[in-house]
């Protein structure tokens, strides 16, 4: 579908040469003929399939603005050879017989066809082919827009009209938004229009414009021919697209193949791979004893292009990284409270691990994984402007929105751990959940910081409380009006949080839970506990990972985070050399980013 308004108007001229005997003149009220609409050019189709007639017979008013009475009807509709006619039959009131005098006088030549679209597409050349409309009625105007159409016409008179036409037909006036009856209200009379309207983009420009947008949108994600071809022939716009491409990448990284880690592997081979004999070769710089995770290393290094494995590092799959393992607490196994005992808490991945320890996206930020490549995501900075019209004659100021782009690109951060000569001789299942427990948590630390408040400098993303334009609320004895200013920040930037809710320190929230919304009352601000609670009407959570006496609020569904799946470990077999330590670095990459600034709001120096 089209989201070019749907009710319109174009406008015909007709010659009168002769009545019929019952006193009805015939009319060509339509063609196929390009017109040159408000909104851009446009074909109209003319066949029985096209045209829904439940409104005929068409009443004839004297304009297109509402409240007009009816001057006579247009009855014996026919559709043919790419027309619509009929037989125009006035009223016997003193109005409708003067207009009736005027057309036969020649002082009125044209005849609007008010009209609402149903079904539209826009062709490669940007002109909008409507392939099922409905007529709604006629008025009489002054100015037509297509001069083949008018009354008495002969067949052979009136040109052929193609529906492959490569370029508009010249515009016989540029059409301001009209005023139409009933379903096609909408603005002024044709008669009134100005004889030069002001200079702008035309829609054949605004619409090359949308689709070389698109096509760029489409290669730099890498979406698949067909989806940009909908996406182009339904007219949508730039930013309204955002919410299927978002779908689509997080989608992809859920299953897609192509991923550079994404090695195809059996559930069996995904078991078969181990982490610590990995880890264990790199240390020994011996892979005798694990080949598989030698050839699965090559493999991804290949695709990588780095085509040299280095001897102290390899790769994880990414199947690898989402199978299920025992995870454990500690790292050594010397006492009880070092790790004797390895209570068995849950089966989980590294992935799941690395993402339940982030506040962020608990809260609801969205998260698009197994990226392979940059990311670009429109965003719409700024609005149309609106403007009310004085009079008939008005004419509205061209504003356009403002777009610009979200680019996630790789952010490379590392997790360290250390593990004992002991434990990496065991090499067993539980063993390899404590690793991963661990380096995923240690990596979830600086990826939860990264999205609450990167600086966006030193290789770090740009977190959310360093991002431009955000709002603000004056956290010195912030009280239940503050807490209230939050939600009336981001509701002034026109959002509606899908995922809203409130993040802080512990300290604050304990500050917030002695302080109640109305004197002498039970009404706390922060209800819950310290770790998790709820503050009017919304979620509410703290973290350590925010600053000390700070607060953010907004709509979390409005952060996206990248995950680029490729985690690469290096070992360090000289970590602790004299109690046989080996020290472990995980690598892994993400980025993140707001889509509107101003879905979240920001207090600091909380008293």
């Amino acid at each position: 579908m089209t989201e070019r308004s749907n009710t319109q108007i174009r406008t015909f001229e007709f010659l009168v040469e002769e009545r019929a005997a019952d006193g009805g003149i015939p009319v060509v009220v339509s063609s196929e003929a390009v017109v040159e609409m408000s909104d851009g050019p446009e074909i109209l189709v003319h066949s029985a399939e096209a045209i829904d007639l439940q409104r005929a017979p068409l009443p004839i008013i004297a304009t297109h603005r509402s409240g007009q009475v009816n001057v006579g009807v247009v009855e014996d509709l026919t559709i043919a050879n790419g027309l619509m006619r009929g037989m125009a039959r006035f009223g016997t009131r003193q109005e409708a017989v003067e207009y009736r005098d005027d057309v036969l006088n020649r002082i009125i030549r044209s005849v609007s066809v008010g009209y609402a679209r149903i079904r539209s597409t826009i062709r490669k050349d940007g002109v909008l082919i409507t392939g099922r409309w409905m007529p709604t009625h006629t008025a009489l105007v002054a100015e037509p827009a297509d001069i083949n159409a008018g009354f008495f016409r002969s067949l052979e008179s009136i040109p052929k009209f193609e529906l492959e036409v490569s370029q508009p037909a010249a515009p016989a006036a540029k059409l301001e938004p009209q005023m139409a009856e009933n379903q096609a209200a909408a603005g002024a009379n044709a008669e009134s229009l100005p004889a030069q309207p002001k200079a702008g983009p035309s829609a054949m420009e605004l619409e090359k414009a949308r689709t070389r947008s698109i096509e760029n949108l489409c290669r730099a994600n890498k979406i698949d021919d067909n989806i940009r071809d909908h996406w182009i022939g339904t007219g949508l716009s730039v930013e309204s697209i955002t919410e299927d491409l978002l779908n689509i990448i997080e989608e992809r990284g859920k299953r897609n193949p192509q991923v550079a880690s994404r090695l195809g592997l059996t559930e069996k081979e995904t078991q078969r791979f181990s982490l610590f004999r990995a880890i264990q070769a790199t240390d020994q710089k011996n892979w005798t004893n694990a080949g598989f995770e030698l050839e699965c290393t090559r493999e991804i290094a290949k695709r990588l292009g780095r085509n040299n494995v280095e001897p102290n590092r390899f790769f994880v799959p990414m199947e690898v990284q989402e199978r299920q393992v025992p995870m454990k607490r500690d790292l050594t196994v010397g006492t009880t409270t070092a790790g004797g005992f390895l209570v068995e808490t849950k089966n989980q991945s590294f992935i799941d691990v690395l993402r339940n320890r982030t506040v962020a996206t608990r809260m609801g930020a969205r998260t698009l994984s197994g990226l392979d490549g940059n990311v670009t995501i429109p965003r719409q900075t700024g609005a149309a402007t609106a403007v009310w019209m004085a009079n008939e004659a008005s004419t509205l100021t061209e504003s356009q929105q403002v777009f610009a782009q979200l680019a996630l690109s790789p952010k490379t951060v590392g997790a360290y751990t250390e593990v004992s000569r002991q434990l990496m001789l065991q090499s067993s299942p539980a063993a390899e959940g404590i690793v991963t427990s661990d380096l995923a948590a240690v990596a979830a630390i600086a990826y939860d910081l990264a999205v609450l408040s990167g600086s966006g400098a030193s290789g770090q993303p740009t977190g959310i409380t360093n991002t431009a334009g955000i709002g603000s609320v004056t956290g010195t004895s912030i009280a239940y009006a503050g807490i209230l200013e939050f939600q009336t920040d981001v509701a002034g930037a026109n959002v509606m949080p899908v995922s809203g809710g409130y993040v802080t320190t512990p300290s604050v929230a304990a500050l917030l839970m002695q302080r109640v919304k109305f004197t002498s009352t039970a009404s706390p601000l922060w209800e819950g506990n310290v770790w998790d609670g709820s503050m009017s009407g919304f979620q509410a959570m703290t973290s350590l990972q925010m600053a000390a006496a700070t607060m953010l609020f907004g709509d979390w569904s409005q952060v996206i985070i990248g995950e680029w799946g490729t985690l690469e470990i290096e070992v360090n077999p000289y970590a602790n050399f004299q109690s046989a330590i080996t020290g472990i670095r995980a690598i892994v990459s993400m980025d993140c980013g707001l889509r509107y600034a101003g879905a979240f709001s920001l207090a600091s120096s909380i008293t």
